[in-house]
């Protein structure tokens, strides 16, 4: 997806999560390749939203309480149904969010972050994706299917 804005007097992150360069519906993923792209407004909280999650709590040594507990349940086996997977997920939602509104000092209403529901979880071998939806103050709504290697 390719979000095309003049940037002057805003503030951006580099990209760091690879999606596609199809204008729509992508998936995210975690990579390194397609690096260096910018990401800004609504896309960039989803952008910011993903690494969260996937990122296992405790693992980044200048921020210990930064990430997940999700993603390390979800990997480790402890997540064996889909209600357990839901449970899981919307246990962590809270601390997302909160990071998510303290990340932005002053978000506008494209990047005000109202609300993050599962539509979808199927799992294939080797892979999970979990179809979240993002809702957002001035109404917009994005759909990003998360891709999560399980091997």
């Amino acid at each position: 997806m390719t979000v095309q804005q003049n940037y002057v007097g805003k503030k951006i992150d580099l990209c760091v999560l690879e999606t596609g360069s199809v204008e729509g519906e992508a998936p995210v993923n975690v990579a390194i390749t397609d690096s260096g792209l910018v990401v800004a407004g609504p896309y960039k909280v989803v952008q910011k939203f993903v690494k969260y999650l996937l990122t296992s709590k405790g693992s980044v040594a200048s921020d210990t309480e930064y990430g997940s507990t999700f993603i390390i349940k979800l990997l480790g086996g402890h997540i064996s149904t889909s209600m357990g997977l839901l449970l899981e997920f919307y246990t962590d939602l809270p601390d997302i969010l909160n990071y998510i509104k303290t990340s932005v000092l002053v978000p506008t209403a494209e990047e005000n972050l109202l609300k993050v529901v599962v539509e979808n979880f199927s799992v294939t071998p080797g892979s999970a994706t979990m179809r979240l939806v993002f809702s957002f103050e001035d109404s917009s709504v994005i759909t990003a299917p998360v891709n999560i290697s399980t091997v």
